[in-house]
């Protein structure tokens, strides 16, 4: 994969929320350049608890999984 895709690829993640036990995705978008990173906080959809955090210069965004 060369280096922009790389930087352009959204990521998709499943994680477990540690307050409710539900599952949902989290994915990073946005404009993703060098430098000025800031911290955006990984929040459960379902209960608003705070499932961790990552450096980037994009967005962080989550999903309910309905089942």
């Amino acid at each position: 994969m060369s280096y922009y895709n790389l930087m352009h690829d959204p990521k998709e993640n499943r994680k477990t929320c540690i307050e409710c036990g539900k599952t949902f995705t989290w994915s990073e978008d946005g404009p993703f350049y060098p430098g000025g990173k800031g911290t955006e906080y990984i929040n459960c959809p379902y209960c608003g608890a705070g499932n961790g955090s990552i450096r980037t210069s994009g967005y962080v965004f989550t999903s309910k999984i309905e089942e």
